[in-house]
């Protein structure tokens, strides 16, 4: 037989421009000197120049950014020798602003000179005119639901007292289960208002100088009682050092008392529930340990997702809405969150927190 021939080889493609040209978001290059040398089409439909037209011109020109003047990404990556992406506002050829996220990196020579950089920008109305959609509901739900709710619930609780006169055993029955229906409806909203706040950033912490030690035995001293209430325990293990956090009070509490009152719940009577706090380098590191059944290990990707309820939240009350907002509200002070589990061993909540300027001092 004869021997086999070898096949040729395919011709390697140069598949830079093809990708360029068809990149749905802008791709512009610029020179050394911040002058444009490629100008794809989805970059000519967002600023409404042709690629004919911004070639060879300086890219504030055709860009027109806001604020670029003072903090150029371009600038500030070719210096720092690394990648800027922000959100900011365009003004396209005609005068229009146009939202839009800007990536700059960039292009250096095998020596890391810088010889350019290039520019991707993605237009972001679409996603604007959804968060505006979003803001509208959230409005829907504070004006054209909670307000009609709170007034009912207020003429059941009425009703309730005799306020419209003697009631028999079973309408009084009736009424309190409405009452207590229109409690939890109540309850949901402030739940989603105050959730949907935080993801559209209406919400925005108000941080000021709060001492560590002082605001978890308000909360504490807050939850102490549900934890008596099941024959519980509720400890609290405090550092020897003062800890000062920049941090929004309110919001702090809202996270302490979801993740205390989680573990009282889920937790059997007669164990305990265990609040440690500690200095961890420029953080201040709370944790929230039970002595529950721990969290399927199916259900840790999704724990702090907003509805989301595992098997054993099935089985007690809520809505799924407490550590999607206790996460919300850790991400707006910069910090992190998460969970250390095993099956039958209980479940430790931890968060962190950015410590404030300054040492920590002694206690007195």
């Amino acid at each position: 037989m004869p021997a086999n021939k070898a096949q040729p080889s395919a011709t390697p493609h140069d598949w830079s421009h093809f990708i360029i040209q068809n990149t749905p978001g802008g791709v512009i290059t610029l020179d050394g000197q911040e002058r444009i040398t490629e100008f794809n089409p989805a970059a000519e439909a967002l600023t409404g120049f042709s690629r004919a037209e911004a070639l060879g011109r300086p890219c504030r020109e055709v860009l027109q950014c806001e604020g670029c003047d003072q903090e150029c990404p371009l600038r500030l990556v070719t210096k720092d020798h690394q990648q800027e992406t922000r959100e900011l506002l365009i003004s396209n050829r005609y005068g229009h602003k146009v939202p839009v996220m800007l990536s700059a990196f960039a292009l250096k020579d095998e020596q890391d000179v810088p010889l350019g950089g290039v520019i991707i920008i993605r237009d972001l109305t679409p996603v604007k005119l959804l968060e505006k959609e979003r803001q509208h509901l959230v409005n829907m739900f504070a004006h054209d639901l909670k307000t009609p709710v709170v007034g009912m619930a207020g003429l059941v609780q009425r009703l309730v007292g005799g306020k419209a006169g003697p009631l028999s055993a079973p309408q009084r029955a009736y009424l309190t289960t409405i009452a207590w229906e229109m409690q939890r409806l109540e309850e949901l909203i402030n739940n989603f208002l105050e959730f949907a706040r935080l993801d559209l950033r209406l919400l925005t912490p108000l941080p000021s100088a709060m001492q560590v030690e002082k605001e978890c035995q308000e909360v504490v001293t807050l939850m102490r009682p549900l934890a008596e209430a099941k024959s519980m325990k509720l400890k609290v293990d405090f550092p020897p050092e003062v800890l000062v956090l920049y941090a929004d009070p309110l919001l702090f509490h809202r996270v302490l008392e979801n993740l205390l009152g989680n573990a009282i719940k889920y937790s059997p009577p007669h164990t305990e529930v265990v609040l440690t706090v500690k200095k961890e380098g420029p953080e201040v590191w709370f944790g929230v340990k039970d002595q529950g059944p721990g969290i399927p290990r199916e259900d840790l990707a999704h724990l702090f997702e907003i509805y989301y309820r595992g098997a054993e939240a099935e089985k007690q009350p809520g809505f799924g809405l407490g550590l999607a907002t206790v996460k919300r509200i850790i991400d707006a002070h910069r910090g992190r969150i998460g969970v250390d589990t095993a099956a039958g061993q209980g479940s430790t909540f931890w968060f962190t927190l950015p410590r404030a300027t300054g040492k920590a001092s002694p206690k007195p």
